[in-house]
């Protein structure tokens, strides 16, 4: 069954221009280098509502073992190692199966 995970951050006030860019770009390498990965979109709050959340990624997978297969892949590890871990106030998540029930 189709398995999406939906994660938001709330950067840390350091965190500038630049260093959102660098994890744009970051992001957007990840689908070609995790084949498991069926859809990837990500990107920055508009700012048109407050209280919201900074930035969004929404992944999609054939199942959750490929969710896993993400979570844990090495590209996927070293990202959140270099980019997001020290540069996130706040993290929400969530992770579904959707699709015929």
């Amino acid at each position: 069954m189709p398995f999406r995970h939906v994660v938001m951050f709330q950067f840390a006030e350091h965190v500038d221009a630049e260093h959102i860019e660098r994890l744009r770009n970051g992001f957007d390498a990840l689908p070609a280098q995790i084949e498991e990965i069926r859809s990837y979109v990500h990107g920055s709050d508009v700012n048109i509502s407050e209280g919201n959340y900074d930035y969004v990624v929404v992944a999609d997978f054939d199942n959750v073992h490929g969710f896993i297969a993400y979570r844990d892949h090495p590209k996927h590890v070293l990202l959140i190692e270099e980019l997001i871990k020290g540069h996130v106030a706040n993290r929400a998540a969530v992770q579904y199966q959707y699709g015929a029930h």
